[in-house]
């Protein structure tokens, strides 16, 4: 039973991952203006899953790992918005904001019922990257006229379609938003699928996982998806001198890429796709860097709203305490402001802990606490520009990644309750072909 309500739950997820973002219903909660119904439907299964799959009844596999990461975060984005509605003056309706939290725990719940019954729920993730990175792939492929109106017009209309039920401002048709809606966060779920995919899975989906990922950063024209996979590229070489198993990966990759980069290149679209959008948008990024904001129009409205932003947040006490976006009446396009707006410092230095746990917890307790740290890095530079924790979809690889190491580890019994030297423990081959989900 416990392994049949996982299975279904994974399922569920993937369909999530994949659109949950496209298939919504308008609804007034404060934020977008819609719900997104796979998102609903995951959480209930994750919910189902904890019920019918025994862990509810179960002891907890890591009790105390949770309340001193991400838990006191947790708690923040579940007590404002309901003071928000206590004594804010919110209406009722914004307490559906504490789904950025009830997100999160359905991906950690599905992690650890995967674990305890060795149910591999990266086949059904690698799915859900396949289908970003390949529908992002075609997406781009339109755009330089490869794909005919005729076999994808009907997508182009579909995404149009999608981003008109956010609002109109959504509608960017210039860059490529893989199954999401926005650009940016198809910038954001790229790069963390390189980084599953590297690290999480094995054999030809590891290289696809990769390929794909680095596609879809290029596409979605995301500068800060284009610095952070730059970032990650310099750790990747400055490893790749000391280590034969990244250079085997990094060969891998090599042969996937090399013949479709050849490819582009003879067909005259790698040209195209440099000199008409990736060229410019990376030019006017360096500028903004090297000469001010005032040189890039797009960082210059940043910068602006967020100096409105902290304005604005000077005539509440401690902050808004509900949804700030309801009251500002605008997105603000950087997390670590928008929750300045919301609950003053005590919010940002919440969020700041649960970005910095992987290194200020986790590093000496659990094998493998880097891979987490570096998806944290990604969220934290992605949260910049931009609202990821405000989009569970986009950042779930990290919250399932954090969960398998967790919870693999306890059931390998080298999950440590202090920040002592980690020992080398040997595995048995059975649990080794468990975790990587052979």
């Amino acid at each position: 039973m416990g392994a049949l309500v996982t299975r279904l739950c994974a399922v569920v997820f993937a369909l999530y991952l994949l659109f949950g973002q496209r298939w919504t219903i308008g609804a007034s909660t404060g934020g977008r203006g819609t719900v997104s119904v796979l998102e609903l439907m995951f959480v209930t299964a994750a919910v189902g899953m904890w019920v019918f799959g025994g862990l509810a009844a179960g002891r907890p596999r890591a009790p105390r790992l949770l309340s001193i990461t991400a838990g006191p975060f947790f708690v923040l984005l579940v007590a404002f918005p309901l003071l928000g509605v206590i004594v804010g003056g919110y209406d009722t309706r914004t307490l559906y904001s504490v789904i950025v939290v009830a997100v999160p725990l359905a991906v950690l719940a599905l992690a650890a019922t995967a674990t305890r019954y060795s149910v591999d729920v990266r086949r059904w993730v690698f799915l859900a990257i396949l289908g970003h990175g390949a529908y992002g792939v075609a997406q781009q492929m339109y755009r330089l006229g490869v794909l005919p109106p005729g076999v994808w017009g009907w997508a182009a209309s579909w995404d149009i379609r999608s981003q008109e039920a956010y609002d109109d401002l959504y509608i960017l048709t210039g860059r490529s938003t893989g199954l999401f809606i926005n650009p940016n966060a198809f910038g954001l779920w790229s790069v963390l699928a390189v980084l599953f995919g590297a690290l999480f899975l094995r054999g030809t989906p590891r290289v696809v996982a990769i390929a794909l990922g680095l596609l879809g950063v290029l596409g979605s024209q995301s500068r800060t998806a284009w610095l952070a996979a730059a970032l990650l590229g310099l750790a990747y070489a400055m490893t790749f001198l000391r280590s034969s198993k990244v250079a085997r990966t990094g060969l891998g990759v090599g042969v996937v890429l090399l013949p479709v980069g050849l490819l582009l290149w003879l067909s005259g679209a790698l040209g195209r796709l440099v000199e008409e959008g990736a060229l410019q948008r990376l030019g006017s990024g360096i500028a903004g860097l090297t000469e001010g904001s005032s040189a890039d129009a797009n960082l210059a409205g940043r910068y602006e709203g967020w100096a409105r932003a902290r304005e604005f947040a000077a005539e509440y006490t401690v902050g808004t305490l509900g949804p700030p976006q309801v009251e500002f009446g605008g997105s603000i396009d950087n997390q670590f402001v928008a929750y300045y707006v919301q609950g003053g410092p005590l919010l940002v230095a919440g969020f700041a802990f649960a970005l910095l746990s992987p290194v200020l917890v986790l590093r000496g307790r659990l094998p493998g606490w880097w891979k987490v740290a570096l998806m944290s890095g990604v969220i934290a530079l992605s949260s910049y520009t931009g609202n990821p924790i405000d989009s569970p979809a986009t950042g779930a690889l990290a919250w399932l990644a954090a969960g398998l190491l967790v919870h693999e580890a306890v059931r390998d019994g080298v999950l440590r309750s202090n920040r002592s030297p980690l020992p080398r423990t040997r595995v048995s081959p059975r649990a080794a072909g468990e975790r990587v989900g052979a």
